[in-house]
């Protein structure tokens, strides 16, 4: 925190509400859906002696997102499909600033943010050799326009905020080949355009930052594995290894600034690395065995010499998961009712705080349990308790030639301070029961 000890006084709530639905007509030669979506949300972030911030703050963010696609995919010709998927969506931002501001600018804070998306995809699925191999070469075309300038004494101090349209072009290509059953081989290769999102670009108020000013991100991407998947059954086991590499432009980075977290973008970047993950069921889905691991090297390509080079900040080089549950449907009176019951392994290590490569945040090894309640298959309830032995703190070593080591709080990958052990509850009801396979009799 901005001064060293714990915000005691500063709230930040957030309530959100979101529905989405979906209307899907299936006939023999394809399928038309239409998805639309709808969210809203609120934060109030309360800093009333400017324990977090250089000055006391009362801020409410309001927030909407609309979204709609119509999407289809019909048959063209022998082992061939052609995907069609369009999309708008609309954003509206508003922020009221409650507290007198005390900046030297004299800016309010209040901004009302406007932005509208619209996309266009094509792709091709073409299946040859009787199936076994699948080429599916796509584009897309996203067009956005923002609104995000403000009138002279609005928004913040130091507001980047501008009116601006973008457009991005995605061409892709994807290929699977079907080395034997149940072993394949997958790659794909293309660019891609990825917009900040609304937290990138106004933040949460409290811990992260927003920046107003930030452009799209670009890049080309390759990545190809093989996967192993065994056919439904008492014993099945999935699996895949691949390796994959990204050349990013104007990369979107959360970097620590002072007290806070900023997104920046940054000129050039690459990631590579190496992915593994496995899931093994036994006892028709009784006992599961899931694990992935993830090593990752990246690099820095802004032309700023303290950054070039180094790792990009916040990206594990280190990262794995592993869990095991256990569990069993039970028919109690013909109603279902299936408990299920497990553990977690989560590591991650080599984390950098900062563009230069210097504050590297301590490894970390969380340990959790939880129990899964699943009812009438429309009822699932969870609890699930993270930390479960309590870790901490950890040793760290600042980077200071003759530094001694010193003991810190276990923290995420921004160095922010993860809790003891905590409590987690989750219930999520299906108001739409489960859809059961057609059956066909045979004629007698």
């Amino acid at each position: 925190m901005a001064t060293g000890a714990q915000a005691r006084h500063t709230r930040l709530g957030t309530v959100s509400a979101r529905t989405v639905a979906r209307v899907r007509r299936t006939w023999s030669q394809g399928h038309v859906e239409g998805v639309f979506g709808v969210l809203a949300e609120q934060v109030r972030f309360r800093d009333p002696v400017g324990e977090i911030g250089l000055a006391r703050d009362d801020q409410r963010t309001r927030a909407l997102d609309l979204y709609a696609s119509p999407r289809g995919r019909v048959r063209v010709w022998r082992g061939a499909e052609l995907g069609l998927v369009a999309d708008v969506r609309g954003e509206l931002v508003r922020v009221d600033e409650r507290a007198a501001s005390t900046g030297p600018l004299g800016a309010t804070g209040d901004a009302d943010r406007r932005r509208v998306a619209g996309g266009l995809g094509l792709e091709l699925d073409q299946r040859l050799l009787a199936g076994r191999l699948q080429l599916a070469p796509a584009v897309r075309l996203d067009v956005l326009r923002s609104a995000f300038a403000v009138p002279a004494g609005q928004g913040e101090q130091s507001d980047e905020g501008r009116d601006h349209t973008s457009v991005g072009v995605s061409p892709r290509l994807g290929m699977r080949l079907s080395l034997r059953p149940g072993l394949s081989l997958r790659a794909s290769a293309g660019r891609y355009f990825r917009p900040p999102t609304l937290v990138e670009l106004f933040g949460d108020r409290g811990y992260a930052v927003g920046n107003e000013g930030l452009r799209p991100e670009r890049g080309t991407g390759l990545d190809g594995g093989l996967v192993v998947s065994t056919p439904p059954a008492r014993t099945s086991l999935y699996a895949h290894a691949a390796g994959f590499v990204t050349w990013s432009e104007d990369l979107i980075a959360w970097t620590q600034t002072g007290p806070y977290l900023r997104p920046t973008n940054l000129d050039r970047a690459r990631v590579a690395g190496l992915e593994a993950a496995a899931a093994l069921r036994l006892l028709n889905g009784d006992l599961e065995l899931r694990g992935n691991y993830t090593l990752l090297a990246t690099r820095n390509g802004s032309a700023e010499p303290s950054m070039f080079g180094q790792p990009l900040p916040g990206r594990p080089r280190h990262e794995l998961f592993l869990q095991v549950a256990a569990g069993h449907a039970y028919d109690l009176r013909g109603r279902e009712f299936a408990p299920r019951l497990g553990a977690t392994v989560e590591h991650a290590a080599r984390t950098f705080l900062d563009p230069s490569g210097r504050f590297e945040v301590p490894a970390r090894t969380l340990v959790g349990a939880f129990l899964e309640l699943h009812l009438l298959t429309r009822i699932h309830l969870a609890l699930e308790v993270r930390n479960v032995l309590g870790a901490r703190v950890a040793a760290w070593r600042p980077p200071v030639a003759g530094s001694p080591t010193v003991t810190v709080p276990i923290s995420d990958f921004f160095f922010f301070p993860l809790p003891g052990t905590s409590l987690w509850t989750t219930l999520r009801v299906d108001l739409q029961p489960p859809r059961r396979p057609r059956t066909t009799e045979r004629p007698s």
